[in-house]
């Protein structure tokens, strides 16, 4: 989705194979249904009942898997849908309603035999649903701000999403279990893309020309369903019967909706959460204490956490050079290091689990930044504040942000002013393009460079909100993209990438690692590089 958010963050020094790939909006959520409330044990609830309880730090942004672009209702929607395609445990694409796949010899066809599988109502999955999800998504109806990005390979996207056609060209049905894909160029990268929430597979019978609003729609195929929706105070899901893999140990998974870190991390202690992500500022006193130390479970996940900036929103940054300024006037090792206990400072745009490799980047050095503000011809003190949008909910984005501005000021004399806004709205002032600058975050939807480079900054990618073009970063990354050897793609890959780093469109923060609290109570929880997969496996024990 997206960017990913603010929340949490990121990577570790560790290598993945860039041909491994893996997972993946805004919508304004409408209520639908209500249930009777949530357990208060761990555990707890009828007799023989296995009750997962994870507080979400924010509203669902949808309950529609075709709009969703963050990471949270991500998670939670992960468990509801399934596509063709998703991930392993070893970060491997693997097939979910795709029992298996060929690929032609010119790498453009790809045929999908799908597996047995209900919809949650009872439904026969087939192909027409896959090929009526896909053309649903691309829709003005739904009008997605990420399926024009994740199923634009297939031939016959663009004629939707223009509105020259309803149905998509390239995807033919062959029988009820199977289908052929034709995408328009070979892409080394396309069954990532696949996995993405997107492309996620319902019951088109139900949610065909429609967004989906309410929980009586959101059909899917996954372990759970959707069993009630409360607005701004919690989700439920109740463990799906006709799941294919068979039904899961799970009776119910909770999640609350609790925007305090402060409180979801007291709830956790208190016995009331079982699980509950550690926010940076926590770490130290988490760590610290002998009986939550043992808990804790670090997660690497390949992440940028970056300051984007728009210049189309605030003039200066139309020159490279006030942009190079900013970015050498903030102290990125002590914001990593002091302020988020520990986290690693960027030193190039995509993570080294990602694409490793032998960059510049600009440092950390005040003097130099006043020079290249000044060679730009602007006066910091008549330079108008610039605003820096940053979510409400979230603890360690306001005090980044306030670190950042104290940063900027002291060494660059330029007034930034911090604005929190809603998480739903940040994103869609962002999608608009109308945030002068914001601290934002991209997790990585599958492991390949494209993702972070092609996907968010060529001329014409759907997510580059901020409108920033270099034709020789256009040329390597549509070069790379269809390059088919390895290590050619790399090195092209990392061409591109050090325009990034000189042309500074945004400003790297950091690396860093997830810390998950984990109840022993809760047993068999999976995760790969770009998070904590569907709760099939998860068994919670009953409060004693």
């Amino acid at each position: 989705m997206l960017d990913r958010g603010t929340v949490f963050s990121c990577s570790r020094p560790f290598r993945v194979a860039p041909a491994l790939l893996t997972l993946g909006a805004l919508s304004l959520l409408v209520v639908g249904g209500c249930g009777s409330g949530f357990s208060k044990r761990s555990g707890a609830g009828e007799e023989g009942s296995s009750i997962l309880r994870v507080a979400m730090a924010t509203n669902p942004t949808s309950l529609d898997p075709a709009v969703v672009q963050d990471t949270e209702t991500s998670d939670l929607l992960g468990n509801v849908f399934e596509g063709l395609v998703s991930y392993s445990e070893d970060n491997r694409v693997f097939g979910r309603l795709a029992e298996n796949w060929g690929v032609s010899e010119d790498g453009r066809v790809y045929t999908f035999r799908l597996r047995s599988a209900w919809f949650s109502d009872g439904t026969k999955v087939t192909a027409k649903h896959v090929k009526e999800s896909f053309e649903r998504a691309l829709s003005a109806t739904i009008a997605s701000p990420v399926a024009g990005t994740y199923l634009d390979d297939i031939v016959g996207a663009e004629e939707i999403l223009s509105g020259s056609a309803t149905t998509l060209s390239g995807i033919k049905i062959k029988n009820d279990t199977t289908l052929e894909i034709t995408i328009k160029e070979p892409k080394p990268y396309f069954l990532g893309k696949l996995t993405y929430l997107c492309a996620s597979v319902v019951n088109t019978d139900v949610a065909k020309g429609e967004p989906i609003t309410d929980i009586k729609q959101a059909i899917g195929t996954g372990p759970f369903v959707l069993s009630e929706y409360r607005n701004m105070q919690s989700v439920g899901l109740k463990a799906n019967e006709r799941f294919w893999e068979g039904k899961p140990t799970l009776t119910a998974i909770e999640r609350p909706v609790i925007m305090d870190a402060a409180t979801r991390l007291n709830k956790f202690r208190s016995g009331n959460l079982d699980m509950v992500t550690v926010e940076k500022q926590d770490i130290p006193a988490v760590m610290g204490d002998p009986e939550l130390k043992e808990l804790v479970l670090p997660i690497p996940r390949p992440a940028i956490f970056y300051i984007l900036l728009n210049g189309k929103r605030y003039a200066p940054f139309k020159d490279r050079r006030v942009r190079r300024a900013f970015m050498m006037a903030i102290d990125r090792d002590r914001i990593a290091g002091e302020i988020l206990k520990g986290q690693t400072a960027a030193r190039a745009w995509v993570p080294e689990t990602i694409l490793p490799g032998d960059l510049k980047v600009l440092a950390f050095n005040p003097e130099a930044a006043k020079k290249e503000l000044a060679s730009a011809g602007f006066n910091p003190a008549t330079m108008p504040p610039l605003p820096l949008a940053v979510r409400a909910d979230n603890v360690d984005a306001k005090i980044i942000a306030e670190s950042l501005a104290a940063d900027l000021k002291k060494n660059l004399g330029v007034k930034v002013q911090p604005q929190t806004l809603d998480w739903g709205t940040m994103l869609k002032l962002r999608n608009e393009g109308k945030l002068p600058s914001a601290f934002l975050s991209w997790y990585a939807d599958y492991v390949d460079p494209q993702n972070f480079l092609s996907l968010l900054l060529r001329s014409d990618a759907k997510l580059n909100f901020d409108g920033w073009s270099n034709a020789e970063f256009d040329r390597l990354t549509a070069a790379a993209d269809s390059e088919k050897d390895p290590a050619k793609r790399n090195a092209l890959y990392l061409q591109a990438e050090q325009i990034v780093l000189d042309e500074v469109p945004r400003i790297p923060l950091y690396f860093g690692m997830d810390y998950t609290l984990v109840s022993k109570k809760v047993k068999g929880v999976r995760r790969n590089l770009l998070g904590t997969l569907p709760h099939s496996k998860t068994t919670v024990e009953a409060a004693k």
